[in-house]
């Protein structure tokens, strides 16, 4: 009989190890889910995740850069036009006051 208790006890124990790893188990994988669905999204949230408003975020970044090349294009052509306008003034100044 005692070593029907010593198997007894044994298995036991391993059934208590094995009710403790699938605790462990399922709490890794409810950890795992949570996870991917702040990554990736879910149905619920219209699988909106931390990645696609980084693919979003990035798609605006570049429409912001390629409209900032634009606005330095017409900065410059802007600069340049004023440039010639106060030079224009100028000689028209200049030609006024030489002639009195």
């Amino acid at each position: 009989m005692s070593e029907l208790a010593k198997v007894t006890a044994e298995i036991e124990r391993i059934r208590h190890h094995q009710d403790l790893q699938k605790k462990v188990n399922e709490d890794n994988s409810k950890i795992l889910n949570d996870i991917k669905n702040a990554l990736v999204g879910s149905d619920l949230n219209g699988n909106k995740g931390v990645v696609k408003q980084l693919i979003e975020i990035d798609n605006r970044v570049e429409d912001l850069e390629d409209f900032k090349g634009e606005v330095n294009v017409y900065v410059r052509q802007a600069k340049f036009v004023i440039g010639a306008m106060v030079i224009i003034l100028l000689g028209i100044f200049a030609k006024l006051f030489n002639l009195k």
